[in-house]
């Protein structure tokens, strides 16, 4: 049998490298990319990092930057960092038998096909090949398990000279490896339990690797004794081909200016509705139950939120069902006078389309598959001509409340009307 043996190839920079393929100036320019409503920065290159800019910091505060430092912002543009992402995980499937998509800029791999001779030349063809294909530098660390392969990706990002790959597979540089890296930074363990640990005298990677297991798993349960085992070069986490069944689904977004009418905050909530009920049909899904939520700003006098839930007979996908739903629970969380900041839909009681589980109350001899084929009909117009070219009148029309992206690039790779045009 052969050993586990995982890399994890991570996505250098992404938010920024997404936006610097379509802008190459951007390479060596600094980059900040900034949270829905541009409020808060996201992710930074080396570059703005350089000039002294900080992620999950205010944008306001760097705003000045712009003129003295050249610094470049962009506005988070999803649509191309989905698209680029999954090309990512096409080209990394054509070298690997297995791959587990772990986020949108990191994906686990198995290297066990791959000699140990062969393991470092193997993952440098990784990274040319995304370079060559998506235009995207990527890093991968690689070790006998997913929390090694972690660790070593970790010091890839600290050692230019490694050139984005180290393998510590069975390496004795691992116990030293182990011994510099903070008890905070190791993958699962986190801050709340990195500050417990500290405080136990356990501040290392190396320090959790020899405790004792009777108790660690005291203290940090068995998830916690998976990870110092997995340290220990035990696999304890195998790859996750499929991923897992959702249990929950949520759209919300900050507005882009308060909203102040009950006819716009139904808008919005439609419009999440609508994008939630056509991500559930795509994964071929059905929800049950529905919960619409509001607040207005945490930073003015007079705070409000307030939510509402409902349970449906039936669970479904088809939009005009959940709007039916929705409605009614937007009157119920609004109040006159307050100015909404934020709003959102969650759908939970989450089912395979296939296995809905039948109601008493529902009369299924008048059931037939048109309200299946206008969903169908209507992602496909939708699909073609742009999000929301077709929808439903609740939605409205101008949708002032739309989130603000004053700094979005181009929809280059998902938009045809956003196409890149290279003049001759």
């Amino acid at each position: 049998m052969k050993e586990s043996v995982f890399a994890l190839v991570d996505c250098q920079s992404f938010y920024c490298s997404c936006e610097a393929v379509f802008e190459p100036r951007l390479w060596k320019t600094p980059l900040a990319v900034l949270s829905n409503n541009d409020g808060a920065i996201v992710a930074l290159n080396d570059a703005a990092k350089e000039i002294g800019v900080k992620k999950f910091e205010p944008f306001f505060k760097f705003r000045h930057l712009i003129h003295s430092a050249n610094l470049q912002v962009r506005s988070s543009n999803y649509a191309l960092y989905n698209d680029l992402s999954l090309r990512v995980m096409e080209n990394l499937e054509r070298l690997s038998p297995s791959v587990e998509h772990y986020s949108i800029d990191e994906a686990f791999i198995s290297l066990a096909h791959v000699s140990a001779q062969s393991r470092d030349d193997y993952a440098r063809k990784i990274r040319a090949t995304i370079l060559k294909h998506v235009g995207i530098p990527t890093r991968i660390g690689i070790g006998e398990t997913k929390t090694l392969a972690k660790v070593a990706q970790h010091f890839t990002k600290l050692s230019p000279d490694l050139e984005g790959v180290l393998d510590i597979t069975g390496s004795p540089q691992q116990e030293e490896l182990l011994a510099s890296l903070a008890i905070a930074d190791v993958w699962g363990i986190g801050q709340r339990w990195g500050r417990f640990l500290t405080a136990e005298g356990i501040d290392t990677a190396l320090k959790l690797r020899n405790a004792r297991d009777a108790w660690v798993r005291q203290k940090l349960t068995v998830v916690g004794l998976r990870t110092c085992l997995e340290l220990r070069g035990y696999s304890c986490l195998h790859l996750e081909l499929k991923a897992p069944t959702r249990k929950s689904m949520m759209v919300s977004r900050s507005f882009g200016q308060p909203v102040r009418s009950l006819d716009e905050l139904k808008e919005a909530i439609a419009t999440f509705t609508a994008k939630a009920a056509l991500k559930l049909r795509r994964e071929q899904l059905a929800a049950g139950m529905m919960t619409v939520f509001a607040h207005s700003s945490r930073f003015k006098q007079n705070y409000y939120k307030n939510s509402a839930k409902c349970q449906f007979w039936l669970a479904s996908n088809y939009t005009p069902t959940l709007l039916k739903y929705a409605m009614p629970l937007v009157e119920q969380i609004w109040r006159e006078g307050v100015e909404f900041k934020k709003a959102g839909v969650l759908l939970t009681h989450i089912t395979q389309e296939g296995v809905i589980q039948l109601s008493l109350f529902e009369d299924y001899a008048s059931m037939d598959s048109k309200p299946k084929q206008l969903m169908l009909a209507i992602d496909d117009l939708n699909s073609r001509y742009g999000r929301d070219w077709v929808r439903f009148a609740v939605m409205g029309l101008e949708q002032r409340w739309q989130t603000r992206a004053q700094f979005r690039s181009n929809r280059w790779t998902t938009r045809w009307d956003e196409v890149m045009v290279i003049k001759a």
